[in-house]
């Protein structure tokens, strides 16, 4: 999974409006904001999937004890500076989720495993010993955040080309993204795809495609994977109709 997002990292905040980067895009699913809402502002939150660190640094603007990591050491160099710009203290470092309880030596009222991340474990034994690992970071009464695309929506619409719906300007430059998407006949195997930044420059186009493999699982799939980690499910505001959704689950 790290080995796609080394290149990606330079490019990756063009995915994202300026109002997601400045209030956090996957902590306002409706089932993360519910949690947030009761969630004291005073409490410990780890972002496990951190990214270039938007979400992380969102959290603790509003007061929350932020510590974060991420599995590829680009996005962390990413997000470090994005702390250091905003001065934000959110220790942040490279860490696999299996890995967690072994080098993060404290444990959190909230764990965030969000931005569509565990898509990229690879598989149902893979996807377990990670919520196993992300488990044992939340403190008893503690919960975990996952969210993920709707993969069945995705694989039954077969929309192969998604452009996002305007440009963003940012510096003086002007950049569209989109997803060419490889979908293959049978789900549950490799989805493929290529996000594509074109960033215009006078009269010239510059493109920058990024290929990401993602390993698909259906609703279902998730919350099975949940129970055999260890983990109940205490809510979601996964909707048939909706892109993506969010599932809230707490140590068993």
């Amino acid at each position: 999974m790290a080995d796609y997002y080394e290149t990606f990292a330079a490019d990756y905040d063009w995915l994202f409006d300026d109002d997601a980067l400045a209030h956090g895009a996957a902590i306002n699913h409706p089932a993360a904001a519910r949690l947030l809402e009761k969630t004291s502002h005073a409490s410990t939150v780890l972002d496990a999937a951190c990214g270039t660190g938007h979400n992380a640094a969102a959290l603790a603007r509003r007061g929350y004890r932020v510590r974060a990591t991420d599995g590829s050491d680009a996005m962390v160099t990413m997000a470090a500076a994005r702390f250091r710009r905003e001065h934000l203290d959110i220790p942040v470092e490279r860490c696999l989720w299996a890995d967690l309880p072994a080098v993060v030596g404290e444990r959190f009222d909230v764990v965030l495993c969000i931005g569509n991340s565990l898509v990229h474990t690879g598989g149902r034994d893979a996807m377990i010993e990670a919520l196993a690992g992300l488990r044992q970071m939340a403190r008893p009464g503690g919960h975990l955040v996952i969210d993920s695309r709707n993969w069945e929506k995705i694989h039954a619409e077969r929309r192969i080309v998604r452009v996002a719906d305007r440009a963003r300007t940012r510096d003086g430059r002007r950049c569209v993204s989109l997803y060419a998407w490889e979908i293959p006949d049978r789900f549950g195997e490799e989805i493929i795809a290529h996000i594509t930044f074109l960033f215009e420059g006078g009269d010239r186009i510059e493109p920058r495609e990024y290929p990401i493999g993602f390993r698909p699982f259906t609703p279902a799939e998730l919350h099975e994977r949940l129970g055999a980690a260890g983990l109940r499910v205490m809510d979601t505001d996964f909707d048939t109709a909706r892109d993506q959704y969010a599932v809230v689950a707490t140590p068993a």
